[in-house]
């Protein structure tokens, strides 16, 4: 069974926005694989940024608060796939600006072939 999103962020469940973010960015630092070579740093960070990708985002937190982990969009839930942590890189991106190696991400839309 999979830990709460507020425990994972050691948070309580009113917490606010600023809360969340604040929680996210301490811990990503903390569990980072870059910085802490401990064996399961590498899962806590994964589950840290798991439960940020919903708790940091007002409609996905709205529907864990409703139905938890069985809500839409996550597993257990038909046509939920969970976390993707196939590009950790655009959460970095969110927080400290730029790409990996100093690149900056375009924005708009992308030029056709």
């Amino acid at each position: 069974m999979k830990q709460d999103f507020y425990e994972v962020l050691e948070l309580r469940k009113g917490a606010s926005e600023d809360e969340i973010k604040k929680a996210y960015r301490r811990l990503a630092r903390k569990y980072h694989p870059d910085v802490n070579k401990d064996p399961g740093a590498e899962d806590r960070f994964k589950a840290v940024t798991e439960a940020y990708e919903v708790l940091g985002d007002a409609q996905k937190r709205a529907l864990y608060d409703q139905y938890g982990h069985a809500g839409p969009g996550f597993e257990g839930f038909p046509g939920g796939g969970g976390f993707d942590a196939t590009n950790l890189g655009d959460i970095f991106d969110a927080f400290f600006g730029g790409g990996v190696g100093g690149r900056q991400r375009r924005r708009g839309p992308e030029r056709g072939a």
